[in-house]
């Protein structure tokens, strides 16, 4: 047992809640609550979901959500969207204090429902019933029988009609080789402001795995190799690129060439010492680093997604 599930377990007892290791879930006030971490890599960072309507039909307004979170310290944020009521708690792994700052998050919470006469129903259909929560993928939400009868039917079509779907390799590589395009002009971009930063690395796995799954049809592993072989290609593609730019900004007009034949001489001029190879693999190691940084996690979040994709099931249980 690892120890955030350790953790998970004695927040959720001292709440009076459960936990199957990933979710915490229960009643408080009447309201069907799910506490959970949006990214396993922060288990601290807790969102607080259920699902409410008010009785006169009328959202929170934008100043009650940003008061609201003004006026409970241990809040950064409250959301909502049609039925789903969401609340962001700040961050903090030490375990009194988390559980302090989500009982007094929830308590305000509940007490701002209630003064605004929120009822409780499902999350889909409104219908003011009692509902389960469950895990959609890497949601979670708030149903009523028919509504989670309904989502389970429809996932298990959904995973069928993908299984028989077919993968286009051929397509895939086009569409992954496209969309790190806009990985290199990440780069290129944060190169010219004189920064190295992990969000390119972000948008090349992001846009590079997008693109292999919208002319490819489907993400499968061997997509995903594709696609780690694709952006470390683009990466050193980006690269080049930026070293041919600066190439022509410096000395272009001296030597008289342009920024096509400042691309091919790259290699000559590290072999005549005209470029400094040092600085050069420094900075290309420097380079595949930070964007190996961002597209790595990128990557395992998206195997995890492709995973969980068509995955519902009743939190709590096993399916």
């Amino acid at each position: 047992m690892s120890k955030v599930t350790q953790n998970y377990e004695q927040l959720a007892l001292s709440m009076g809640m459960y936990t199957d290791g990933t979710v915490i879930y229960g009643v408080r006030g009447g309201y069907e609550l799910s506490i959970y971490a949006t990214d396993s890599r922060y288990p601290y960072l807790l969102t607080v979901s259920l699902s409410a309507k008010p009785q006169n039909g009328i959202p929170f307004s934008k100043e009650e959500k940003k008061q609201f979170a003004k006026n409970i310290a241990p809040v950064s944020a409250l959301n909502q969207q049609g039925n789903l009521i969401t609340m962001v708690m700040k961050n903090t792994a030490n375990q009194e204090k988390l559980r302090e700052n989500l009982e007094a998050g929830i308590n305000g919470l509940l007490s701002l429902l209630q003064s605004k006469y929120y009822v409780p129903c499902c999350q889909l259909c409104g219908e003011q019933v009692q509902t389960t929560g469950y895990a959609v993928g890497n949601a979670y939400m708030h149903l009523c029988q028919n509504c989670g009868a309904r989502m389970r039917q429809d996932a298990t079509l959904a995973e069928q009609e993908n299984v028989e779907k077919g993968e286009n390799l051929i397509g895939g590589i086009v569409g992954a080789f496209f969309g790190s395009l806009i990985g290199v002009l990440c780069i290129i971009v944060f190169s010219q402001l004189n920064r190295v930063a992990v969000i390119s690395g972000i948008i090349m796995a992001v846009c590079t795995i997008r693109g292999y799954e919208k002319l490819g049809g489907k993400l499968t592993k061997k997509g995903i190799v594709v696609c780690i072989l694709m952006m470390l290609g683009m990466t050193y593609v980006g690269d080049r690129l930026d070293w041919a730019i600066m190439l022509v900004k410096e000395v272009g007009s001296e030597w008289d060439i342009d920024f096509a034949t400042a691309f091919q001489i790259i290699p000559e001029l590290l072999a005549e010492d005209i470029i400094d190879a040092g600085s050069y693999w420094a900075n290309l190691v420097l380079l595949y680093l930070f964007t190996l940084g961002g597209a790595i996690p990128t990557m395992i979040t998206t195997i995890k997604d492709m995973k969980n994709k068509n995955v519902i099931r009743q939190i709590g249980s096993a399916v």
